[in-house]
């Protein structure tokens, strides 16, 4: 895939350390950070981000300021046994104050009232994508299922929204490069940029993995760089791209 996707522009992306990538149908599917020329895998070369089309990265393109407020609601279980100390880890890397619920406590009514001056709303749980009705593709909170539609009808005011959790930025590609699914319903909602898997995701991994994104964010990386930062630090020790190449940036204020 990486000769026959990415070599052949690699020549003209010499001295360019962020790529906005705008995918074409099944495009929409490829790992592109995972794509390994032999040597290195394209996420050692640059840092990477995607957007739905380039009318919408052109009309809606800012710097995203340093983050300091975040919302963040985990729904962890047997099968989510980090969950907790994740949402934790994630809440103590912001400066200014953190809106923590967990279990119990995160519904879909604690996450409309807590979006107000959040800058950054992380969502850790189950997800589930619905190829046969991809508005039906869902994140499980503790009063049951936050949809598409749910998510469209959000408040954001939030730059970044993540959802750490399973299949969050799959996608059905419909008629017109369209996407429907959860990334869709989120940038709807009024976020700026959404960082979402493309895979079942590892637990423990995906919360390392969370852990070192926010601490270059908050940092004053910008977000595709901070998200690259995660994902090498994570290939050290995860090697195989299952544990560290799920997460891609999806928006308009990439840069």
């Amino acid at each position: 895939l990486h000769a026959q996707l990415w070599a052949p522009i690699e020549a003209a992306l010499d001295g360019v350390e962020h790529a906005i990538i705008l995918p074409h149908r099944e495009l929409h599917y490829v790992p592109f950070c995972a794509l390994h020329d032999g040597a290195v895998a394209l996420v050692e070369r640059r840092a990477l981000s995607l957007a739905p089309s380039a009318a919408t990265w052109l009309a809606g393109r800012t710097a995203m300021r340093r983050p300091s407020t975040v919302l963040a609601l985990g729904v962890g279980g047997p099968s989510l046994p980090h969950v907790a100390s994740e949402v934790s880890a994630v809440a103590s890397r912001f400066t200014g104050w953190s809106r923590v619920r967990l279990d119990g406590e995160a519904t879909l009514a604690a996450l409309r009232d807590g979006l107000a001056g959040a800058d950054v709303l992380h969502l850790a749980c189950h997800g589930q994508f619905r190829a046969d009705s991809p508005y039906f593709s869902s994140l499980q909170l503790a009063d049951g299922p936050l949809t598409l539609r749910d998510a469209a009808a959000l408040p954001i005011e939030a730059g970044l929204v993540t959802l750490s959790a399973c299949e969050t930025g799959q996608s059905r590609v419909a008629p017109g490069d369209e996407l429907l699914g959860l990334v869709r319903g989120f940038l709807m909602g009024g976020a700026s940029m959404v960082l979402a898997s493309a895979w079942t995701v590892e637990d423990q991994a995906t919360a390392d993995l969370m852990s070192a994104f926010y601490g270059e964010l908050v940092s004053g990386a910008e977000p595709a760089q901070a998200l690259r930062s995660a994902q090498r630090a994570l290939m050290a020790g995860c090697s195989h791209p299952y544990f560290w190449a799920a997460f891609s940036l999806h928006g308009r204020a990439t840069v």
